[in-house]
């Protein structure tokens, strides 16, 4: 069974996907900070518009990408601001490098993409009328959050603590929790997707555990890979 919310010793360095990601977020809001007034448009342009996406033909926004489902992704890639953006760099950097060693780089890349762009059309699909833009990370850093909860005690417990925070603040709408404009429906698609995902990844080991055990190998984890010395060991993909 793997077990992402198990720390090993040593000093914290992001792993590859995670630091693209960090790199790629901050990169954007320095950009936008440098631009001034233009930068703030952005949010229009890349942000994610719910009535937009479902009744395009009726608007019409200067810029943003063609065709514009696009800003399901560019849209995770803006922040309003530089505590929103700080936050979610602090999830990312924690969990994501937790996560892609445990999990290996290219299945923390397809968990990403997919909390972004079905948290992201969740949330279209409960506000289709709404001209609010969406932005920021937090769809994947929820997905991410998931595939914790389902890696060990640990996870489960600290990730109840904040599917009940998500699930209070869904249902109240509480601006004391955090912002009266928190898309909080896209936090929980991109929480179900990062579960899913988890238990997918677990299955799969398991998988591997009962077939390795037919051919008396010794089976590894995802995120590993075989040592040339005799395939015993590993290092972390």
């Amino acid at each position: 069974m793997f077990h992402v919310n198990r720390w090993r010793p040593g000093p914290w360095r992001p792993a590859p996907v995670t630091g693209v990601l960090l790199a790629a977020n901050t990169a954007v809001f320095l950009l936008q900070a440098a631009q001034g007034p233009v930068g703030q448009e952005w949010i229009v342009r890349y942000g994610l518009i719910p009535a937009v996406l479902m009744q395009g033909e009726r608007f019409s926004i200067p810029g943003s990408p063609t065709p514009y489902a696009l800003t399901l992704l560019s849209s995770s890639f803006l922040h309003g601001n530089l505590g929103h953006l700080v936050v979610n760099l602090a999830f990312i950097a924690v969990l994501g490098s937790l996560v892609e060693r445990a999990v290996g780089a290219w299945r923390v890349a397809v968990l990403w993409t997919a909390a972004v762009v079905l948290g992201g059309v969740f949330h279209v699909l409960m506000n289709s009328g709404s001209l609010v833009p969406t932005v920021g990370a937090s769809a994947g850093v929820a997905g991410l959050i998931g595939v914790v909860t389902v890696g060990g005690w640990g996870g489960l417990i600290a990730g109840g603590l904040w599917l009940s925070v998500q699930v209070a603040g869904a249902m109240a709408r509480a601006p004391q929790l955090l912002d009266p404009e928190v898309a909080w429906q896209a936090h929980l698609a991109g929480y179900t997707v990062g579960v899913v995902g988890g238990l997918l990844v677990r299955w799969e080991i398991r998988r591997r555990r009962r077939a390795a055990r037919r051919v008396g190998a010794a089976p590894r984890a995802p995120g590993t890979a075989a040592s040339r010395a005799g395939g015993q060991g590993g290092r972390r993909g």
